[in-house]
């Protein structure tokens, strides 16, 4: 019988700081040895969401995203309506990625002192905005005090055993897709942060930016469409920046991957806005993060039944931007001529 060992720092030696090896680095450690009774357990931690079998043909799908203030958003820059909507999108997301409907919520709040109920309650009316719009239901959580305004979503979704699309499934031949524009919630990002954008940025464009940024839209009828082709082959959200997530269906699939620059989907609306920081749009569709648009691959000639699909139901744009190479060929940025090895990052909450 294998006996599980609990093993404790000792002090001796020189310890690893997490900055070295970075958010998913940490991850790996620790994921090692946690599932104790395997039975139900269809895809432990890895993936988008937990996936448990519930049922002989239903399976449920759970998965939790904490936002914590001065790093996902910084509290007084953002309503909390919004901030409210956000904290339950994004974990739809999460479910939309897997091929999933979102069925309950649980929320937990760490609150500073300072707090108020008011505030406390427009926070929740975000919340229940959306889920009212998506039928979820918010069923439970906690709250506690703290001095770092903290809040924990655990979402609970469900699907068809069949229709649940991992990140795992991608194959040499296969085309990357990604749904909508991205780069758009950098942008908004920068219009909040960026004093100089002042008056700059037309109405319009400002208006359809900090909608990307702070209430992001979980692509819930996309996945809906993308299941019932029935041909996708893996699939992810775009939360930490094409480049970076691109790099976990290639890890979880074991493949390789190009990425063509120049077909990179980026709106006009970002590239103006980029244009005005001196920033770099090409960047911001890489790395900029938050998007929470579906990164998706197909079989090779698939691309234009998908985009024909979406053009049919009024699910706006797709696009084909790379491929699945074999997997000793990593992941490649083709394009521009100049230098974009730095342009590969993704986002990474414990980089240096």
């Amino acid at each position: 019988m294998r006996r599980f060992s609990h093993k404790r720092f000792s002090g001796g030696g020189a310890a690893v700081k997490i900055s070295d090896i970075g958010e998913f680095g940490l991850i790996k450690r620790l994921a090692g040895g946690t599932i104790f009774n395997p039975n139900g357990v269809i895809k432990g931690i890895g993936d988008d969401a937990a996936v448990i079998m519930t049922g002989q043909d239903r399976v449920l799908l759970v998965s939790c995203d904490m936002l914590v203030d001065g790093v996902h958003f910084i509290y007084g820059k953002i309503p909390l309506f919004d901030l409210g909507h956000k904290a339950v999108a994004v974990n739809m997301s999460d479910i939309a990625a897997m091929g999933g409907v979102p069925r309950h919520v649980l929320v937990s709040l760490a609150l500073p002192s300072r707090f108020t109920v008011e505030e406390a309650e427009e926070l929740f009316n975000g919340m229940k905005s959306l889920l009212s719009r998506r039928s979820v239901n918010l069923i439970g959580g906690d709250t506690v005090r703290s001095d770092v305004f903290t809040i924990d979503v655990t979402i609970l979704g469900e699907a068809l055993i069949g229709s649940v699309i991992m990140r795992s499934g991608a194959r040499p031949g296969d085309v990357v897709m990604v749904t909508g524009s991205l780069g758009d919630s950098a942008a908004g990002l920068e219009i909040l942060l960026n004093d100089q954008l002042s008056g700059r940025v037309s109405a319009d464009d400002r208006e359809y930016l900090l909608a990307a940024h702070l209430t992001p839209e979980p692509r819930l009828d996309q996945s809906s469409l993308l299941v019932k082709l029935g041909f996708v082959t893996a699939m992810m959200d775009l939360s930490d920046g094409l480049a970076g997530d691109i790099k976990h269906i290639c890890e979880s699939s074991r493949v390789g991957a190009e990425i063509y620059l120049d077909r990179l989907p980026y709106s006009q609306c970002a590239a103006r806005v980029a244009r005005m920081a001196g920033k770099n749009v090409v960047h911001w569709a890489l790395n900029g993060g938050e998007d929470y648009q579906l990164l998706f691959t197909v079989p090779s000639g698939k691309e234009e039944e998908v985009i024909e699909a979406f053009c049919g139901a009024g699910l706006g744009a797709v696009t084909a931007a790379g491929r699945i190479t074999d997997p000793g060929c990593g992941v490649r940025l083709v394009g521009f001529e100049e230098d974009i090895k730095h342009l590969a990052k993704g986002f990474d909450h414990f980089s240096g």
